[in-house]
């Protein structure tokens, strides 16, 4: 009997043995916390929905749409210019108005003689009435810019909505003379876009709503006073071009509208003595 219960007792302190050999050996296996495998998985930076880097500054494509690219030139041409200290003399010559049958073809005939580009700042209703004479001045090179379709400074200026329309209905004009539907938005108020007369408010609001078109816009810093009241001679406009010439890079205003015959007649004086005063020539969208 004692030697029974001995096998017995035997037999039971090896079956625990052999378990508890099991338990711990498990135990021992699993790997620790900081071992193998991270606490957390890494956040995928490919993921869209994954959180911001610990520097809290936006992603790429979130910079783009808070920080749109400045545009490349200024909005303001006329300041691009005064701000041009190169050594260089430089004149944009620019007419307004036209086109007209009657001066337009005179002043691009001295154009052409003197190899000389210019900017025409034309009436959308004349571009249909004349679509021609813009032909001709675009296929001889010069730059056809925007002067608004009528104007006619009180329906032009009178809301933002008007004038916008006006300014895009006659750059398709424009387009449809060039067959080019990235030609440059170059824009002249009529009128000029100082902040003064009846309009001069709005005209600071409206160079906002220039911009954000995607046009550009350029007044003057000399000119030929052909648009300064009385009749004025040939000699008379040369003098006064002499007069305000007084920067190395100008714009000159003068106008090819139907009553500015002496304006054709003044031209190649006007040209000769810029040349003679060193300058060279653009067009306004070289600005």
């Amino acid at each position: 009997m004692m030697r029974r219960r001995c096998i017995f007792f035997t037999v039971l302190l090896l079956i625990v043995a052999a378990a508890a050999g099991a338990i711990y050996a498990n135990i021992k296996a699993k790997p620790k916390p900081d071992e193998n495998l991270p606490v957390s998985a890494p956040v995928d930076a490919a993921d869209p929905s994954a959180s911001p880097d610990a520097s809290g500054e936006p992603a790429a494509d979130e910079t783009l749409a808070l920080y749109p690219p400045a545009p490349e030139k200024p909005a303001d041409i006329l300041k691009a210019v005064k701000a041009v200290d190169d050594g260089v003399k430089v004149a944009y010559l620019t007419f307004d108005d036209g086109p007209t049958t009657s001066v337009t073809p005179k002043i691009l005939d001295t154009l052409r003689r003197y190899n000389v580009k210019a900017t025409f700042f034309e009436v959308g209703s004349l571009i249909e009435q004349n679509p021609d004479m813009s032909r001709r001045v675009y296929d001889e090179g010069h730059l056809l810019a925007n002067h608004s379709y009528a104007h006619n400074y009180s329906k032009l200026y009178a809301s933002e909505e008007a004038f916008i329309t006006e300014v895009q209905k006659t750059h398709e004009l424009i387009q449809g003379i060039t067959n080019d539907p990235d030609y440059p938005k170059v824009f002249r108020f009529p009128g000029g876009g100082y902040d003064a007369g009846s309009y001069g408010k709005k005209k600071q609001e409206y160079k906002k709503t220039l911009e954000q078109n995607g046009f550009r816009y350029c007044d003057w810093n000399a000119l030929n006073g052909d648009a300064e009241g009385g009749s004025p001679s040939a000699s008379q406009l040369v003098e006064r071009v002499k007069s305000t010439a007084k920067r190395d890079h100008i714009v000159v205003l003068m106008h090819d509208a139907a009553a500015k015959k002496t304006t054709a007649e003044a031209l190649p004086q006007i040209i000769e003595y810029l040349i003679s005063q060193g300058y060279t020539f653009k067009t306004l969208d070289q600005a």
